[in-house]
């Protein structure tokens, strides 16, 4: 049966007058635990509306740059629009042309994929690096999305509509060059397989670094000598920089000192490696006006990598006059207690709310019990640091590796029409809006993109299409195919989102107000909670539903006798009672 996803938003008068205030005793005494709870501290950024986009995926404003100064087939120029796996055209021009289609989301930051110059294709020639995660030159934009002058361009016009702009960065590993003179690629464990330094004696560089050559390495490191030099900055040419251990399997120690796919993982431990490191992005934070980072594979890099590489970024950020720069990882996990740990210990200002993101889509499109969303927010304390919080967490319901929200809803509801994928899929949206975080929107979410999901199933052209597994995919809320341009404003989805922006501007406290869980169903059905602005006393009570039937209940508020107006998905009128509960 439909769910029926309904929504509630109410907004109480002020919680205490101006008058009450005013008798407040003077000097004040300490601050109670109360108070210190009601008001944390706050990160400038918890009130961002980001949208994520693959370059290449988005708008081609250039057909001069599709094959990026390259000649020859598609394993030369990674070109080729009829495959998923190769580059479709997309490039910064444009993204700039479609800047105001972005802004009118509501959007205040732009997310990109990583736009630094790729290897072309590697492998066997079966895919090519229009994702943008094989890297060769670190100081360049790939010439597949245009030059560094564009990037500006795109940088400061963003800024001129009060959008920020964030890269997607990768510390973990580069394009892959290096191989091995034994041509063997499993891993190789620290404990069967130790490094050696040069004079033969074996080290543990997770806590003290030995001199080393080609020698010291499980494998014998090598690179073709047609890519030696082709690795910028010139240091990344050093096989020695690199773990060398063989492919990850993702699995215990692997995770972090294994190859992520065959592509070359860095040696973070070592003091080089992370001085190199800093000093390439400190370069970007100098000669770009860009507003933070998303950092790539995270949990494949040492702690002690992200509590020194961080802290060097943001102080440099800080200097140049960027104090609130922000970087914000990628940590696959659904379990905040191990997302956490990178903002805590780690130092980064938030993670991709994992956690949050298989809540939702739990509770919005699986009908679990509203004990999914208590289960994980109840651990946002776990963010909490001198710089963070869990109202800086960002929060997501898809991206271009798991799949889309609509792939989720579609998935999981196979039997369901058109108007219930549309209503789970704008109900999600609503749950993300509404909860603590700085949401963001996958570029074509807002277009009732679907797909099978997974990494190139979930990367569809918002351009028209050629790829014959995109031009059979469905799409929510509308009969277009990927045949046609997908930027239409009158989408549901988009004038969803829109509204949903609009909503969170005009009321803030439900982008960053205190959240409190006020009332959870054991199984499907009413989930609330309020968010109340400390500074203007006003407390909002958001109550959702996702059963299949209409609930009456009572949901406790912080006063007695308090009316409450309906904002959203409600116009009804309530006064809160000797009990201190609205009926709902």
């Amino acid at each position: 049966m439909a769910a029926a996803a309904v929504v509630a938003a109410l907004l109480a008068t002020a919680l205490s007058t101006p008058q009450q205030a005013a008798a407040a005793p003077r000097p004040p005494g300490p601050p109670s635990d109360a108070r210190l709870a009601a008001e944390p501290a706050r990160h400038d950024l918890t009130r961002e509306q980001a949208y994520f986009l693959l370059p290449d995926r988005f708008a081609n404003g250039s057909r001069a740059n599709d094959r990026g100064g390259l000649v020859g087939d598609r394993t030369a120029t990674g070109f080729d629009p009829t495959d998923k796996g190769f580059y479709q055209g997309g490039d910064l021009r444009g993204l700039i042309k479609k800047l105001d289609y972005i802004k009118g989301l509501g959007t205040t930051a732009i997310w990109m994929a990583p736009i630094f110059k790729n290897k072309p294709v590697q492998g066997g020639g079966e895919s090519a690096g229009y994702h943008g995660y094989w890297i060769t030159d670190f100081t360049q934009v790939d010439p597949h999305f245009g030059t560094n002058a564009e990037l500006a361009e795109l940088i400061d016009k963003a800024h001129a509509k009060g959008m920020k702009v964030f890269f997607d960065v990768i510390t973990n590993h580069t394009a892959d060059t290096v191989t091995n003179v034994e041509k063997k690629y499993g891993y190789r464990s620290k404990g069967a397989y130790p490094y050696l330094d040069t004079r033969g004696r074996p080290f543990d560089d997770s806590s003290r670094m030995g001199k080393v050559d080609r020698d010291s390495f499980p494998y014998t490191p090598v690179v073709n000598e047609d890519e030696a030099d082709v690795k910028v900055p010139a240091w990344l040419n050093d096989p020695t920089m690199y773990h060398n251990r063989g492919d990850s399997t993702f699995v215990g120690e692997s995770g972090l000192y294994g190859d992520h796919t065959g592509l070359d993982d860095l040696w973070t431990e070592r003091p080089e490696v992370v001085e190199g490191l800093e000093k390439i992005y400190q370069r970007w934070v100098r000669d770009f006006d860009v507003d933070g980072f998303r950092v790539d594979t995270v949990r494949n890099v040492d702690m002690p990598f992200w509590t020194q590489w961080a802290t060097a970024i943001d102080a440099y950020a800080a200097k140049r006059g960027r104090e609130d720069f922000f970087v914000f990882g990628e940590t696959l996990s659904s379990d905040p207690a191990v997302t956490a740990p990178y903002v805590t210990e780690g130092r980064l200002d938030a993670t991709l709310d994992f956690p949050l993101q298989n809540a939702i889509r739990g509770y919005a499109s699986q009908d679990k019990p509203a004990s999914t969303l208590s289960g994980v927010l109840a651990q946002d304390h776990r963010y909490t640091t001198d710089k963070a919080n869990a109202y800086e967490q960002v929060t997501f319901l898809g991206n271009h590796d798991m799949g889309r929200i609509g792939s989720f809803v579609s998935q999981d509801n196979p039997g369901a029409d058109d108007a219930e994928l549309l209503r789970r899929d704008r109900f999600a949206h609503e749950m993300m809006f509404l909860s603590r975080g700085n949401p963001v929107i996958y570029a074509g979410d807002e277009q009732g993109f679907t797909g099978p999901g997974g990494d190139k199933g979930a990367r569809q052209t918002l351009f028209a299409s050629k790829v014959p597994e995109y031009l059979d995919d469905d799409q929510i809320g509308t009969e277009r195919t990927h045949a046609s341009d997908a930027y239409d404003p009158a989408h549901p989805l988009y004038k969803a989102i829109a509204s949903l922006s609009q909503l969170t501007k005009r009321h803030p406290a439900l982008r960053d107000g205190v959240q409190e869980e006020r009332y959870a169903d054991d199984g499907p059905g009413v989930y609330a909670f309020s968010r109340t602005d400390a500074r203007q006393r006003v407390e909002y009570v958001v109550a959702v539903n996702n059963a299949a039937k209409a609930r009456m209940v009572g949901v406790p508020t912080y006063s007695a006798g308090m009316d409450f107006r309906g904002v959203y998905g409600s116009s009804a009128r309530v006064r809160s009672g000797a009990d201190r509960k609205v009926r709902v």
